[in-house]
């Protein structure tokens, strides 16, 4: 098997999320997703619902597409593929399938005579449709967000839903947020008062994701799991230019450095981060989207005692 058919058997084996709308069938679910795979059948993904929705399983479903709001409905065969049909919609309409838009799948009750069963769904979506557009006009009041500060557990993972809880959190000056054991940072161009000795004692000893994210959690958990296991231990910073890596790293030295304080501590923090002038006079330039950009890869090591005390 050559490259390119591993990487084609790669692709069909991934998963999708198809978001299965099913109306008066199941009061009270607006969409119900159902994981499948490019080669899942629409018989594979009505069985999977049946049993996610509880469904009647002596009566007969059908999935059908829908491409306009009220528009025409094309029913699936038992054979066809939906995320085969989903993946030929435009890319505006993949990225908002939880917004309401034209287009989506719906479940639909086949009768015994071979009818469609459609009940009052049009109607349904009419009325969620019409709540939507009086939202965003602000006629409405916006459905309540529960903030989440680890994205894993965000009840429906997914580039709308992650950014959204970026979004808000970063409204409420909450720059930092977890996903599992990775903390992201987002720069607010402006200093916050979370970096002062409170927070270093807060944030001292303390299990990662017991207290709000932090930078300082990151920083805790490497020095004392360096403490317990004798291991070196190492933090790597990414991100796009002016995201605040420096400043980061500085946040991470001086929390370091805190941790161990006895007696000369504090002067090796004020030698690691002075040095970062000098280096940045050689190495930094300006750029479009920042006036003291780093151009250069930074790796610093900061040696510790066994009691723990820094070295330098």
């Amino acid at each position: 098997m050559n490259v390119n058919d591993g990487g084609r058997r790669r692709f069909e084996d991934n998963e999708h999320t198809l978001r299965i709308y099913p109306g008066t069938i199941a009061e009270g679910t607006i969409y119900c997703p159902v994981p499948a795979r490019k080669n899942s059948t629409a018989a594979e993904v009505i069985d999977s619902l049946i049993n996610r929705l509880h469904l009647d399983k002596t009566k007969c479903y059908v999935l059908a597409e829908v491409k306009e709001f009220g528009g025409e409905e094309w029913i699936l065969n038992p054979t066809d593929c939906p995320v085969q049909r989903m993946m030929l919609w435009p890319r505006m309409a993949l990225e908002n399938r939880l917004s309401g838009e034209d287009y989506r799948f719906l479940l639909r009750e086949k009768n015994l005579d071979g009818s469609i069963h459609y009940g009052s769904l049009q109607s349904w979506l009419r009325v969620t449709e019409e709540r939507r557009r009086m939202m965003e006009r602000g006629f409405l009041p916006q459905p309540q967000q529960k903030d989440f500060d680890d994205l894993c557990s965000l009840p429906d993972l997914n580039e709308k839903t992650l950014l959204e809880n970026l979004r808000n959190r970063f409204k409420h000056e909450k720059i930092y947020t977890y996903v599992g054991s990775i903390l992201i940072a987002i720069n607010p161009f402006k200093f916050l008062p979370i970096y002062n000795p409170k927070y270093v004692k807060m944030y001292d000893n303390h299990q990662l994701g017991k207290l709000e994210p932090h930078i300082y959690a990151v920083a805790d958990v490497a020095y004392h799991a360096m403490l317990q296991r004798k291991k070196n231990q190492c933090i790597v910073i990414s991100g796009e230019s002016g995201s605040g890596k420096t400043q980061s790293t500085n946040f991470l030295i001086h929390h370091l450095t805190a941790l161990s304080q006895k007696g000369f501590a504090s002067g090796v923090e004020q030698i690691i981060l002075g040095a970062g002038p000098v280096l940045e006079a050689f190495g930094n330039a300006k750029t479009a989207h920042n006036n003291n950009s780093s151009r250069f890869g930074k790796f610093i090591q900061v040696n510790y005692q066994e009691t723990g005390t820094v070295l330098g």
